[in-house]
């Protein structure tokens, strides 16, 4: 595609676009009159998605592999001469469970979260400097930053690092460009589909998206939704004896639901 065509739009570039809040955002998103790149690794479903309008431009790369990151930079600069705008959502999930875990998931958690995160980042700033107005880069973060669960230390340390990351990034770039991070709660996805613990307060990934575009349209410092689990979050700090044996108590009956379930099948 010729870069000129891109010049004189809103250009945004979405990571995982393929499936949940990503697909809800860039639907959104070209609705509003945006031209969005959309990024993931379903090669198919991308396809489905770019096929319901001219705006959606698919750009197919595994976030986690830092060679193809650089692909997707070179990719990038012949799509478009500008970002406008850069939403980072792409994530992974995997659980450890003890007493024998996979300790590679914290590897394959963190290099797609958080360095797949970071190495997206680098590759969009020479095109962010070229925006439209001012450039604006958006972290897809989570409300587990906000408090220990049970088997989430690989994905809660990744999206901890994520947020730290930007924190920080929003400082030193803060003269030229603003950057937002999103908490959001339990999101029905199908990477929640997978889960079989309690999840409080979960919304809809089209509820999620809209939210987050009226939200970072303003572009604050940070986002978290819904704030009802917000607030509940915060009794790990408050009473973190307490969020403890609450933690402990779900983990085992979630465990023992699952051996149940195991049993039937």
């Amino acid at each position: 595609m010729d870069s000129s065509a891109t010049d004189n739009r809103t250009v945004v570039w979405l990571t995982g676009a393929s499936s949940g809040i990503g697909r809800e955002l860039c639907l959104a998103l070209v609705a509003q009159g945006h031209r969005v790149i959309a990024s993931g690794r379903n090669q198919q479903a991308l396809a489905e998605l770019a096929s319901q309008s001219d705006n959606i431009v698919p750009l197919i790369f595994d976030i986690a592999d830092p060679n193809a990151v650089e692909q997707a930079g070179h990719r990038l600069a012949e799509i478009t001469t500008h970002l406008d705008q850069v939403i980072i959502n792409a994530g992974s999930c995997e659980y450890l469970k003890f007493p024998d875990p996979d300790w590679n998931a914290t590897t394959r958690v963190m290099a797609t979260n958080y360095s797949g995160a970071v190495g997206c980042i680098r590759i969009a700033l020479p095109l962010l400097k070229n925006a439209t107005g001012r450039g604006h880069i958006v972290g897809i973060i989570s409300q587990v930053v906000f408090a220990p669960f049970a088997q989430a230390e690989a994905y809660g340390a990744s999206k901890a690092a994520l947020s730290y990351f930007l924190d920080s990034l929003r400082i030193d770039l803060a003269d030229s460009l603003d950057v937002t991070s999103v908490f959001p709660g339990f999101v029905k996805t199908p990477l929640t589909d997978r889960n079989h613990f309690s999840m409080p307060f979960i919304v809809s990934a089209e509820d999620a998206a809209k939210r987050i575009l009226v939200n970072i349209d303003k572009r604050p410092r940070r986002f978290v939704f819904p704030k009802r689990l917000y607030w509940l979050l915060q009794l790990s700090k408050l009473c973190p004896n307490l969020w403890q044996k609450i933690v402990v108590a779900d983990s085992k009956s979630t465990n023992k639901d699952n051996v149940a379930v195991r049993d039937k099948e």
